[in-house]
This record gives structure tokens, C-alpha cells and sequence, in this order.
């Protein structure tokens, strides 16, 4: 579940809002067929990887629909369009001096003979300490490693600590050669998130070293420099190139060959990337360094949405090999993934790493979607059908409440585009309140009080449209109720006095969180 919302269901929120506003949006991502790990699982299972890897593929296409998040390219790295571009921008960042070789050893297994790749050597972190630490990253603090660094590293395949390390040759990325350039791009994003900008500054403060971009592997794409046969490009060195890939494979199968271009260079254009704080360093350094050696003129990311973590009840970090946390399979299982969006977006870990607990679902599903939003939208539509014949009431808004209105249009507006979501989602929630308290103040059900009547469903139509990026699916299903077909950003402050509103319904029936609890639990232990 944190992985969902850091990366793919924020990046369906920005998405949609952009979508709303008015803008051509190309959302793209894709399943990393490479990772190592799959190599290993498949290894486990007895089956080759291309079979493992089409399995995950399938099943996260799966749970992509399921959630409601859209994507206008979700593609997989096995693309025959992605092996031709990494190898062909890999070719110019040889010939443009940003690649070079390096004899060196590398993790052996005595026992399997052969090398191992980074994922599967596990050891002690020598920075934090964390004892399963892999030989590229410790996903404890981050901290970007060699598997030489590891102490008391141990094969991932026998289980034994039998590794020496043997010679060979691979291709690096000549990072401190790109540091000045990366140094200019990174001090001119002074917007960036604290937990962005901190993380790729301390990264900098240390210096950059050159990283590996082969492997002595079979599973990947075959490294394109001379010499280089047998060697595959390492996972973490041509994952985030998918980006690129992906947009001009959408285009190509439009028949449009050269459309990806307007989405890749010159500056009418803004690029915005979601992933968890695990992953900041190959969006602030590693993917703009390798754009940058390309020497084509590649636009750079502009925003870097990074959550912390989400973690699960009494700070474990989720395992599924362990049974701790929820996953999305099992998720859907429990509840409308309609309400998880709501709750997982309610509670975007974005300045901290933020615990799960089933009370902080009962609190923004029942509390808040269907209680303070949800039931209220059926009261008012309900109320100006008994009382004005079913349409918007000839009046006038109140103009403070107007004003309030534009308050929260213009806060939303800002805290999206400056990379959060939460933040926008609560301001939500917050005008929801005042329309409760609204409609209890002036009581609108007593007497001929058009005004107040008009008011609040400008005020409950204001809620719905800002919803609309976090959970489409409840907006789609509101918008009759108010009259509304497909609003854009700018019917928020429109006023239809006389327009007609659709029948009134019950939309969205709470949830029993102890009944979710004890079913988990039943999983659980199954």
C-alpha cells in the first residue's frame, strides 16, 4: 500500500488535476521487468523470469484498474521500444565521454559460480547498521552502496556466506565528470520538497562516485559498447529511462512518431514524478545525469513528489513474507478501493513516515468521505428538490462564502502544483466542515431561504469537482446529482441559478472497521 500511493496513485491525482485544468497530460509508467529480485523469485519458483515477469505485469495491470488509476501508457520494460532507446542512449553517453570501463572485482558465489547481482547479496549496512541491506542500497537510510561495502554479506540464492570477489570489466556512469551540471540543475529547484531537496543536497555534500551500469548477468538488456558481450545494463541504470521510452512508445502506437518530442524538450512543458523517499536519488541525480550525458537537450524533471513511509501498525515496515501490513490484493478484498484512495490519500505520508491504524480509516472513510461530504450532498440535493422543484434556486451566493470558495480554489491550486497532496485534500475536508456548519447555522429547511439553499450547493458542487482527482469514482457518481456532466476546473465558481439538478441517492454506506479488522485478521492467518 505505500508503494501504491507514493508512486502510481499520487501520480493518477496529478494526473486527473491537470486533466481537469485543462492540459494535455501524458501519464506513463511501467512494470521493471528486470529487477533483479524477479530473477531470484523466478529461481525460487522453477520458472524462467519472462514467465514470472509477465505474471506481476498482468497482475499489477490488474490492480491499476481495480484502484481507478489511469495511466495513458502503463508499459513493461521487456518493450522492444525501451531495449532500443536505453541502448541507443547509452551509445551517445559513451561517444559524448560519460562512460568508461573499469577492471574491478565483483561479488562471486563459490557456491552457485557466479556473480551475484546487487539484490541478491544481503549484509550489514556500514552507515546505519540495517542487517539486511542489499548490495546496491540500504532501504533503511537510503544510502547508495557496493556490495564490497557490506559486512558479513551473504548469497541471497544457497543462503551462504561463501562470497569472494572475482575480476571483470564493466562500463560506468561518470557521475563526479557530471556533477557541475547536476549541481546547477538541483540549486535551481529550490521549490523541491524539504525531504527532496535535503536528501539530494546531502548526496551532493558527499560527492558523487561513478556508478556500474553492467552486470555479468543474462536477464536485462544487452550492454551496447564494444567489448561488453555477455554483460547486461544493470536494472537501476535503465529502469528510470523507461519514462522516456514509454512516452514514445504511446505515441508510436498513435501513429504520431514524433509527438514525444513536445513532452521531452524545449520548456513549454512541466514533468512531474511520484516515488517513495527510497527512490529520490535516481530522480534528482542518477535519471537527470544520464539525460544530461546524452548531450540531446532532454528536458529535466521539474517536480519530485516523494513520500515518506508508510508503515504498518506499530512502525513495522511491510513484509509479505512475514504477514505484516496490508497489500493491494488483500486490500481489495476488505474494502471499495474507492474508500482506500480516499484514506491513503487523506494520509500521504509526506513530511514524515505516518503509521496505519484502523482508526485513521473509520476517521477519513466514515468521518469525513461519507458522513461530512457524501451524506451532505444527498441532504441539500434532497432539500432543493422538496423545496424548489429540483433545480438551483433563483438567488444570489453569499459573497463571503464566495470569497471562502475562491480561498480554498486558490490554496488546492497551489499546494498541487507545489507537489502535495494531502494538504489539498484536507483543505477539501475542511470546506466540507463549513458546509455543514453552514446549512446548521441558517437552517435552510425552515422557511423560503433560497439564498442559503443556493449557497450550500455551490458549496457542495465546489467539494465534488475538487474531488474529482482523488477519488473519481465518487465524483462520477455525484455530478448527476447536481446537474453536472463533465465540469472542468472553472465551474467550481460558476453560478447557474435555475439549471437543473438529478435525482438524489444515497451514494456511498459506511464501513464496519471492526468487521475489517477481524477479517484481516482471518487472512492474516490463513
Amino acid at each position: 500500500m505505500g508503494t501504491l500511493i507514493g508512486c502510481l496513485l499520487s501520480g493518477d491525482v496529478f494526473a486527473r488535476y491537470y486533466k481537469l485544468k485543462g492540459h494535455e497530460v501524458v501519464h506513463v509508467s511501467g512494470t521493471d521487468a528486470h529487477g533483479t529480485r524477479m530473477e531470484f523469485e523466478a529461481l525460487q519458483r522453477s520458472i524462467t523470469p519472462q514467465q514470472l515477469v509477465e505474471q506481476v505485469h498482468q497482475q499489477i495491470v490488474e490492480t491499476l484498474h481495480k484502484f481507478d488509476i489511469f495511466l495513458e501508457n502503463y508499459t513493461i520494460t521487456r518493450s522492444p521500444v525501451h531495449h532500443r532507446f536505453v541502448q541507443e542512449i547509452y551509445k551517445k553517453m559513451e561517444a559524448n565521454g560519460y562512460v568508461f570501463t573499469k577492471d574491478e572485482e565483483r561479488a562471486y558465489c563459490q557456491n552457485c559460480k557466479k556473480f551475484l547481482a546487487d539484490s541478491f547479496i544481503v549484509g550489514t549496512c556500514p552507515r546505519c547498521k540495517y542487517d539486511r541491506a542489499y548490495g546496491d542500497q540500504c532501504s533503511q537510510c537510503g544510502a547508495l552502496l557496493e556490495a564490497e561495502q557490506l559486512i558479513n554479506p551473504q548469497c541471497q540464492i544457497c543462503k551462504q556466506s561463501n562470497i569472494t570477489f572475482a575480476k571483470t570489466r564493466n562500463w560506468y556512469l561518470d557521475l563526479p565528470k557530471l556533477e557541475p551540471k547536476l549541481r546547477e540543475y538541483v540549486s535551481a529547484h529550490q521549490d523541491w520538497a524539504p525531504n527532496v531537496k535535503n536528501f539530494t543536497d546531502g548526496l551532493l555534500k558527499d560527492g558523487l562516485k561513478p556508478r556500474a551500469v553492467t552486470r555479468d548477468l543474462s536477464w536485462g538488456i544487452p550492454a551496447p559498447f564494444a567489448g561488453a558481450e555477455g554483460k547486461v545494463i544493470y536494472v537501476w541504470a535503465e529502469a528510470a529511462l523507461g519514462y522516456v521510452s514509454a512516452t514514445i512508445e504511446y505515441f508510436e502506437k498513435r501513429g504520431e512518431q514524433d509527438r514525444w518530442r513536445e513532452f521531452w524538450f524545449g520548456d513549454d512543458v512541466k514533468q512531474v514524478y511520484t516515488q517513495g523517499k527510497d527512490n529520490i536519488t535516481f530522480h534528482t541525480l542518477i535519471f537527470p545525469g544520464q539525460l544530461l550525458a546524452s548531450g540531446e537537450g532532454y528536458h529535466l524533471p521539474d517536480q519530485i513528489s516523494a513520500t515518506e513511509h508508510l508503515q504498518w501498525i506499530g512502525k513495522q515496515r511491510f513484509s509479505k513474507s512475514q504477514k505484516i501490513g496490508l497489500f493491494s490484493d488483500d486490500a481489495l478484498e476488505l474494502m471499495d478501493p474507492l474508500y482506500w484512495r480516499f484514506y491513503l490519500l487523506y494520509n500521504r505520508p509526506e513530511r514524515k513516515d505516518i503509521e496505519f491504524s484502523w482508526e485513521d480509516v473509520d476517521n477519513a472513510v466514515n468521518g469525513v468521505l461519507i458522513n461530512n461530504i457524501s451524506n451532505l450532498l444527498n441532504r441539500i440535493v434532497s432539500l432543493a428538490h422538496r423545496s424548489y422543484g429540483g433545480v438551483y434556486p433563483q438567488a444570489n451566493v453569499y459573497p463571503e462564502i464566495f470569497k471562502q470558495i475562491k480561498a480554498v480554489k486558490e490554496d488546492y491550486e497551489s499546494i498541487i502544483e507545489g507537489g502535495q497532496l494531502a494538504g489539498a485534500l484536507r483543505r477539501v475536508a475542511d470546506l466540507a466542515v463549513l458546509v455543514n456548519e453552514y446549512v446548521q447555522r441558517n437552517r435552510p429547511w425552515e422557511g423560503h431561504k433560497p439564498e442559503v439553499l443556493l449557497t450550500a450547493l455551490q458549496l457542495v458542487k465546489a467539494v465534488t469537482i475538487f474531488l474529482e482527482p482523488f477519488v473519481p469514482g465518487f465524483s462520477q457518481k455525484a455530478y448527476p446529482m447536481l446537474g453536472l456532466t463533465r465540469p472542468t476546473f472553472d465551474d467550481v465558481l460558476k453560478v447557474e441559478p435555475g439549471a437543473k439538478l438529478g435525482p438524489a441517492q444515497v451514494l456511498l454506506q459506511k464501513i464496519d472497521v471492526k468487521a475489517l479488522q477481524e477479517k484481516y485478521s482471518q487472512m492474516k492467518a490463513g
